[in-house]
């Protein structure tokens, strides 16, 4: 008995996309937790920033200052590193903007800014309800935390990383 080319082009089809699916998902980046100790610094990717990214990046750092001490070298550092700095900068802008409009109107303690900043850091790559869900509050109330999340207009960017 012989098999029909129909059957024989579905059975070919089949296996084309069995294929196609394996390499697609071998592709896809997956979500891991990596711990500090285990990241390492990548290359420098730009050696030099623009003019406008290295005013951009002086517009945030006092806003910041407070709770994520930095030199203006180390910023520039670390964005020389990322893959694409303008997006990366961008995403700084956004939390900066949110943590000003936060601490602004309020009279915070130095550890309740730093809470509002590590909130804003973690809301910067989940959404509102991943980054709220089993937070443990210390230093701000739930109705506070939930308006620096309103605050924060930026869709969540996802951290990337390379193994190596």
């Amino acid at each position: 008995m012989r098999a029909s080319p129909v059957y024989i082009c579905l059975v070919i089809a089949g296996i084309v996309a069995v294929a196609l699916l394996l390499l697609l998902k071998s592709r896809v980046p997956r979500t891991q937790s990596a711990h500090a100790p285990e990241m390492k610094l990548g290359p420098i990717r730009h050696q030099n920033l623009s003019d406008a990214i290295i005013a951009r990046i002086r517009r945030f750092e006092p806003i910041l200052a407070e709770v994520y001490p930095q030199t203006h070298e180390a910023w520039v550092d670390g964005f020389q590193r990322d893959v694409h700095p303008e997006q990366e900068v961008a995403i700084w802008e956004a939390l900066a903007a949110a943590y000003q409009g936060f601490t602004e109107k309020r009279s915070l303690s130095l550890d309740a800014k730093k809470e509002a900043f590590g909130l804003l850091l973690v809301r910067s790559s989940r959404d509102e309800q991943q980054t709220l869900s089993g937070e443990t509050l210390r230093h701000l109330s739930r109705a506070d935390a939930e308006e620096l999340m309103r605050l924060y207009s930026a869709p969540p960017q996802p951290i990337l990383y390379e193994k190596r």
